[in-house]
């Protein structure tokens, strides 16, 4: 019979690769490990703890639960035991109401398992599913993450990858031959941020954590600013780049963007006001013609689900035109109608501000549903864009008109003058603030 000593000593040796890795990202000496010695009966030592190390551990004083799957094991394949492992784990984090972070690195299942194996991923997805919206769900893609676990990225809160990960749903080499693509780019990290299914990009072990202590920071509530709430945006004016209002609306230094580089038209991420986490959703309309595009309404949607297992409060900075004129419009109206559905029915407190346009659907989807509604002096909000207003309902006079543009300028500023001006909206009770653009950020803190 083996004993404690001869177990612990093999399991180390096994481990320490991923025990390295979670040691830094964890607070010093605060891992804890469960099921240490979890073996199936056909595997034998070389698979002493199921190539599954999980436990119990802090990242900057917050209590978690993890577990790394060790590909130096199987090359992590999973099966029906080390399944279990993991689910325990997951349900662990449920129970304890403690942000669940899970680091895969795993070539897909333990075939020679057959259906063992494929209940067991089932048994992972379920786990994963009740604790999505329960705790805080955070998924960390530390090498390869192929097969049925990649289905984790869409109950995930967030899925943090290295540049050298890959994330497919088969052998990226069959998937490469069925579509005829570089196999060098299939299921790759920058693919999967173009995608929308990497939230954000880490070199290191150390960007991972400081990635991890923003995110869980959202979640506890723990922002410590220290920014002058009563301070004035300088030099915020029309036009402004929406980076810039978010730099000077925002705690300093507290915004982090998530998903950046899908669907840029739309900018998403957290940051805090006044110490509160809050999360931001803003269009920018240097992008797409500042047009909504599909990808653009899943990117919000996804994100209002996690400012909601959050229970983060929600900032809109809106200068949009509407949605895009899409050659997949069945597509647009899909996404944008599930927006909509998600903007209606999300359990957090809203807040709009509308610092350029907000036209068409960008308000119905946007502006209208928030309970506290604010727009730039400089704003224009309507049905249609003023331009396109007057070409429409002037038709006649702009076509008679000796200087077609001049006229259609002059008239589309009398129309927006008279119609589309923040001050005209909100005289009908539409908006319960118009303000100068510097003023922003002491009018959401209040």
């Amino acid at each position: 019979m083996e004993t404690l000593k001869n177990a612990k000593s093999r399991s180390a040796a096994a481990n320490k690769e991923i025990l390295g890795f979670i040691n830094a990202f964890v607070d010093e000496q605060s891992f804890v490990e469960t099921d240490a010695f979890v073996c199936s009966q056909n595997d034998g030592a070389d698979a002493l703890g199921e190539g599954v190390l999980s436990g119990f551990a802090s990242v900057n004083d917050i209590g978690v639960c993890l577990f790394a799957i060790n590909s130096k094991v199987m090359k992590g394949a999973i099966g029906e035991l080390n399944a279990k492992k993991i689910v325990r784990a997951i349900n662990n984090a449920v129970r304890m109401d403690k942000p669940l972070i899970a680091v895969w690195d795993t070539a897909g299942a333990r075939f020679a398992e057959g259906i063992g194996a494929l209940d067991g991923y089932g048994s992972i997805l379920r786990a994963f599913t009740v604790a999505y919206g329960e705790v805080p769900v955070i998924s960390v893609v530390k090498g390869n993450n192929l097969g049925l676990s990649s289905y984790v990225a869409g109950i995930s809160d967030f899925v943090i990858a290295y540049p050298d990960s890959v994330i497919a749903s088969a052998s990226p080499l069959v998937l490469a031959a069925k579509t005829d693509s570089d196999v060098k780019t299939v299921g790759s990290t920058k693919q999967s941020a173009q995608n929308g299914i990497v939230t954000s990009v880490v070199k290191t072990d150390k960007d991972l954590r400081a990635e991890l202590v923003k995110i869980l920071s959202v979640f506890d509530g723990a922002v410590k600013s220290g920014d002058d709430v009563n301070r004035v945006c300088k030099g915020l004016k029309a036009g402004a780049a929406v980076d810039t209002i978010i730099k000077e609306v925002f705690d300093k230094n507290s915004f982090f963007a998530v998903r950046s580089d899908f669907a840029p038209v739309a900018v998403t991420g957290f940051a805090s006001l006044g110490d509160i986490p809050v999360g931001v959703v803003a269009t920018d309309s240097s992008r797409n013609e500042g047009k909504l595009s599909a990808d653009a309404c899943v990117k919000i949607s996804e994100f209002l689900n996690i400012c909601e297992n959050a229970e983060c409060p929600v900032v809109f900075l809106t200068d949009c035109a509407g949605t895009e004129l899409s050659a997949d419009d069945a597509a647009l109206i899909r996404e944008a109608s599930n927006l909509i559905y998600q903007v209606n029915t999300i359990d957090t407190d809203m807040f709009s501000v509308v610092y350029g346009k907000a036209i068409g659907g960008a308000y119905t989807a946007l502006v209208a549903p928030c309970e506290y509604k604010i727009a730039w002096e400089t704003a224009e909000i309507g049905a249609l864009e003023s331009e396109a207003a007057a070409r429409l309902l002037y038709a006649d006079d702009i076509k008679t008109a000796k200087d077609k543009d001049k006229a259609a300028q002059k008239l589309a500023s009398f129309y927006g003058g008279e119609n589309n001006s923040a001050l005209v909206i909100a005289q009908s009770g539409y908006f319960d603030n118009v303000i100068e653009p510097n003023l922003t950020r002491s009018y959401l803190i209040a």
